[in-house]
């Protein structure tokens, strides 16, 4: 036999409820075609009372029980290890582990709708419009004591700092949507300041 050829085995041991079998195999055979050789391995009445329970499962202790279409290698498993043969409806429970910083980490890495830059992006741009709209609606609104030229002067620095804002978006950070909303937001803040003068 040569080194490859050794290198390529798996040794296992396979504990079945009544007995124990240490044995050599491929590493690239699935676990559908090991499960046969193991039965006979274990027992003919094994393979008999199969049927009763709806067939057998290989697992390792705390795992869920390994898939059949899978190879031994593709399922991780290493020489040394100790595999579970269980009737299918008495399958080992997985270990459950009550760490809460794991237990964080498993939900923050299963969560689908992590945030990104592009929704804090979009999030402040609408935060900014809604904000200048609500300022705009105070200031103008009827009944505001405070004469003209103190609102147009309002709107009228209002309308500069989005048009400074605009232009920085714009040409020093690259940003042409912010940038546009700003821009978009100047020629209300400047045509009330017109409108009230």
């Amino acid at each position: 036999m040569t080194d490859s050829a050794v290198a390529e085995l798996c040794r296992l041991t396979v504990r079945a409820p009544s007995v124990s079998v240490d044995l050599a195999v491929p590493a690239d055979v699935p676990v559908a075609d090991l499960l046969p050789t193991l039965l006979r391995y274990v027992g003919e009445e094994a393979e008999e009372s199969g049927l009763d329970h709806a067939g057998w499962v290989l697992q390792r202790l705390g795992d869920a029980p390994l898939d059949e279409e899978t190879t031994l290698a593709r399922a991780g498993l290493a020489d040394g290890d100790v595999l579970y043969l269980r009737p299918h409806t008495e399958a080992l429970p997985e270990a459950r582990l009550d760490d809460l910083v794991d237990g964080i980490a498993d939900t923050a890495a299963r969560k689908l709708d992590t945030w990104s830059p592009r929704a804090s992006r979009a999030l402040l741009i609408g935060t900014t419009v809604a904000t200048v709209l609500a300022a705009l609606v105070l200031v103008f609104r009827p009944g505001v004591a405070e004469s003209g030229s103190v609102r147009a002067a309002c709107a009228a620095v209002a309308g500069v700092l989005l048009l400074a804002g605009a232009g920085t978006a714009s040409r020093a950070v690259g940003d042409r949507l912010s940038a546009t909303a700003l821009g978009l937001l100047v020629a209300p803040c400047l045509a009330l300041a017109g409108w009230v003068l």
